[in-house]
């Protein structure tokens, strides 16, 4: 399984403004004091609040969150704001709290604004593989991905004579197309040859039809060698959601019908999603 990265949330220069707005107010406020203002103070308190609130904005854009952070306008609020002992310090407390959110502004930049790794869920990858075999879809035609439909929706019902029979028409019906799409042969190949088996009550443990190295950019799960438990099985489930994809992209008469059974290829992608994610 691999996995998406969110980027960063907010322009990378903005906790320069967390220091910018705060001093600022500070040096207002003893500019205005040296003129003997009677509300000097509340420039720095104003400036601090108001950096305090651009640091709250900037940590929660950030991918990661800082509580601190974000909770630091109701820091300044408390400590600046509402008559206490510790507000009454003036421009010592305020030195000492721009400093700080100035601090936590560097540390949300450089710490929480690493880049997040977010798991992608199977239907996610699903997806991402219809779109990866597009030139593998775009030469089938509507009669054909029906019948592909059908053989993967005859299996699953476990109509396994049915399957063989819409497998062998689907079959015939690729040797009008060219290039050949020689992935989706073998994919129909071992399917007709599994149902078989099953429709003789026997397990196919050595199978003729698998799908060779040529095949491998077309298939879902793509596993390195010592990953491998069962060959076997690895190609009937590709074969599988092989046939889902092709269906559900080039049968519109199907597409309600394979949705419906979506599940059924989500769970053979999620018995693979530890070795995926390696």
């Amino acid at each position: 399984m691999t996995n998406t990265i969110t980027t960063p949330g907010t322009e990378p220069r903005l906790w320069l403004a967390v220091p910018a707005v705060s001093f600022l107010g500070i040096g207002i406020e003893l500019l205005l004091a040296s003129v003997a203002f009677p509300y000097a103070v509340w420039a720095g308190v104003a400036g601090c609040v108001i950096a305090s609130c651009i640091l709250c904005y900037q940590a929660y854009q950030k991918p990661r969150r800082d509580l601190v952070s974000l909770f630091t306008p109701l820091f300044a609020f408390l400590i600046l704001v509402i008559p206490n002992e510790i507000s009454s310090g003036g421009v010592i407390v305020q030195t000492v709290f721009a400093a700080t959110i100035t601090f936590l502004a560097v540390r949300v930049e450089k710490v929480f604004n690493a880049p997040k790794l977010q798991e992608k869920t199977m239907k996610q990858m699903l997806n991402e593989y219809i779109g990866r075999i597009e030139p593998l879809l775009a030469v089938i035609d509507e009669e054909t991905g029906h019948l592909v439909a059908q053989s993967l929706l005859t299996y699953k019902f476990g109509l396994y004579g049915n399957a063989m029979e819409k497998s062998t028409e689907a079959l015939a019906r690729l040797d009008a197309i060219t290039p050949r799409p020689g992935t989706l042969e073998r994919a129909l190949l071992i399917l007709r040859e599994r149902a078989g088996g099953f429709a003789e009550s026997r397990v196919t443990t050595n199978p003729e039809h698998l799908f060779t190295e040529e095949d491998y950019d077309d298939l879902a799960v793509r596993l390195a060698k010592d990953q491998v438990e069962d060959p076997t099985v690895l190609d009937l489930d590709n074969a599988l959601i092989l046939l889902y994809a092709v269906g559900i992209e080039t049968s519109p008469d199907d597409e309600q019908a394979l949705e419906e059974h979506q599940r059924f290829i989500i769970q053979i992608l999620e018995g693979y999603k530890e070795k995926l994610a390696r």
